[in-house]
């Protein structure tokens, strides 16, 4: 037996970043995230371990309208208050909350609690409102009774608790005043600052399942290392075998050794017996911050054998330039493209990314005149050396099919590239602005849109842009409502869009979530696209980096492994930001197929597991 809580969080009302001077008038409501569903799970019914680093799994969508106020132009961000978890009567799992906006009730919703379905509490849909009072109601609780086949219900008004009986939430009978609860909070000591709902009874099986999709993985294994070979045949020394260390999720992944030689010349591979030699597995250091200099947005691609790092900058195209991926790390900044002196105007060179479309380096960025919402993709031509400025052609407006401005009202950036198929596609964010001047901007939220393109003319669509994101979870709509730095990352038949989310203003912030679809999918259809409903990597994954985001993705040359690109924001001692700076991490397959991002060194190799052995059986 296993048991779930579902809880959420108490604290200060708003974010108190430590850049907070520097955005004056930026305020973060912390129950855009604090009141969405947490989920902690445990095998004695005392410890209970929270979920994703005690963020949340489940947030109700915010909701979009032509009727929305003006000052709401961006949709309204919806929350969950109370939340109570129980099973449906054919064994699935349910959650039923108070949907509130933000932190006030919700008054198209009133006396109903909100209902959420889910096979797994994993992944939850939006089943239904269930209308229990014509009150304001709090507390709404749930569950199944078999004797009456019908669903008991307890809920809290300002007139006191009831309690009443549904078959299927479409109506509620025998409505009574309940003097005493019989469904119970729960009442937990190990995780703090909660508000707990309940405690629910689950199967190990379930629990285990929960665990490989929403839990922290870590290394807790190496395999045992064996080989067999026949008497006179030497193998050689640079193809023993690598070490396969294993995960708490059932993922795995192979790491080189570094073998003992001078024991492995010892042995006499002429007679028959057994044999043990030593190594110690190798890992990778990336220190973070990875450069002394602080930087936004950072993108590397690797180019006739170099590796060419790009960020964000105002009036150039810089790239750090090295042979090797650590080499970046001391390689001094080249200007490869600066805006002529005569330019007094534009600037903003946000987000560069170098790709090669069929053998020619391309930079995608942005230009804008020095104010930030006047922004727009623009893609850079190499006809040469990408190391010599003399090769790069200028700045170039991305177009549609008829030559018109991506978002005429608004601004588009952070435009990324890739080929699936033969079919070669761009994806950027966009903005709408339903007021624009010096003294007020008023911006609909930041979506994400793809579109085909001409491979030989890249600043040119193909095809009309087609949204397949808006921001609609508490996590990305945390101060401003953002989905922004699309960047790929293949895995098989499966295709990964990391989106960067929330607050570009308090960059602790800032966060990263997941779009999935599949090579075969039609990916100018937004439905092929599946948007996983919590962040992936936030302030909370790795302990020190705040506000991580906009990422790309690099092979390791070395061995092969898929490696995070990205940008956090390191603290003072005091608590204080000290701005944007680059990190890199290896990505990790989890069992579930999805890629792990908080792959830390430490929970990639327990140190334990650091020093193995080699058992070499030599036989007749």
């Amino acid at each position: 037996m296993a048991y779930a809580v579902v809880y959420t969080r108490t604290g200060e009302d708003y974010y108190n970043s430590g850049n907070s001077e520097n955005y004056k008038g930026l305020l973060a409501k912390n129950c855009d995230v604090f009141h969405a569903v947490h989920l902690a799970l445990s095998y004695d019914g005392m410890n209970f371990i929270p979920m994703r680093n005690n963020t949340g799994i489940l947030f109700p969508k915010a909701e979009f309208s032509e009727e929305t106020p003006q000052g709401m132009i961006g949709g309204v961000t919806k929350t969950l208050r109370d939340p109570w978890a129980f099973r449906y009567q054919d064994g699935s799992f349910g959650i039923c909350a108070v949907r509130w906006n933000e932190n006030e009730p919700d008054p198209k919703t009133t006396g109903h609690t909100m209902l959420f379905q889910s096979e797994d509490f994993i992944r939850f849909r939006e089943a239904s409102f269930f209308k229990l009072s014509d009150e304001e109601i709090r507390h709404p609780r749930c569950q199944w009774d078999a004797g009456k086949n019908s669903y008991y219900m307890e809920w809290e008004t300002s007139l006191g608790t009831y309690s009443g009986y549904t078959k299927d939430f479409l109506d509620i009978e025998n409505v009574q005043i309940c003097r005493e609860t019989l469904l119970k909070a729960a009442d937990i000591d190990s995780i703090k600052e909660a508000d707990f709902g309940n405690v629910l009874e689950i199967s190990e099986k379930e629990a285990k399942k929960i665990e490989m999709y929403l839990g922290e993985i870590k290394n807790i294994g190496v395999k045992d290392i064996q080989i067999n070979v026949a008497a006179g045949e030497k193998p050689e020394f640079e193809n023993l075998p690598k070490a396969v260390c294993l995960y708490n999720d059932g993922s795995v992944h192979e790491k080189s050794v570094w073998w003992d030689k001078e024991a492995f010349e010892k042995i006499d591979f002429t007679k028959s017996g057994e044999y043990e030699i030593s190594g110690e597995i190798c890992q990778k250091h990336y220190p973070f911050p990875f450069l002394k200099t602080g930087m936004s947005d950072p993108c590397v691609c690797r180019y006739q054998g170099r590796f060419f790092l790009s960020a964000s900058g105002q009036r150039s195209v810089t790239f750090y330039i090295s042979d090797t991926l650590e080499g970046l790390a001391s390689a001094e900044p080249v200007n490869v493209y600066t805006m002529p002196e005569t330019d007094k105007t534009h600037a903003n060179m946000w987000a560069q990314e170098m790709h090669i479309i069929h053998g020619i380096p391309y930079v995608f960025t942005t230009v804008g005149e020095r104010e930030w919402y006047t922004v727009r993709s623009h893609i850079l031509r190499c006809n040469g050396n990408p190391e010599n400025p003399a090769d790069w052609e200028a700045p170039r407006l991305v177009v549609r099919p008829d030559g018109t401005e991506l978002q005429p009202e608004g601004i588009s950036l952070d435009m990324t590239y890739f080929c699936i198929n033969e079919i070669h596609y761009v994806m950027w964010s966009d903005r709408k602005f339903a007021e624009r001047s010096e003294k007020r901007v008023i911006a609909d939220s930041a979506d994400i849109y793809i579109a085909t393109i001409d491979p030989d003319r890249p600043w040119q669509l193909t095809s009309e842009p087609v949204c397949i994101l808006r921001p609609i979870y508490g996590w990305d709509r945390y101060e401003t409502e953002v989905d922004e730095g699309p960047y790929l990352l293949r895995h098989g038949e499966d295709l990964f869009v990391t989106i960067s989310g929330s607050s570009t203003g308090l960059a602790d912030l800032y966060c990263l979530g997941l779009l999935h679809a599949k090579q075969t999918d039609n990916l100018l259809l937004p439905k092929s696209w599946d948007w996983l409903p919590y962040p992936i990597l936030t302030k909370e994954s790795v302990a020190g980096e705040y506000g991580p985001g906009h990422n790309s993705f690099i092979k390791d040359p070395d061995n092969g492994d898929d490696l995070l690109i990205y940008h956090a924001v390191p603290h003072d001692k005091n608590g204080k930001t000290l701005g944007r700076h680059m990190g890199i991490r290896r990505v990790h397959w989890a069992a579930n197929g999805y890629p792990y991002l908080e792959m830390t060194e430490e929970r990639d190799l327990n140190p334990e597991f650091k020093k193995i052995n080699l058992k070499i059986i030599i036989h007749n």
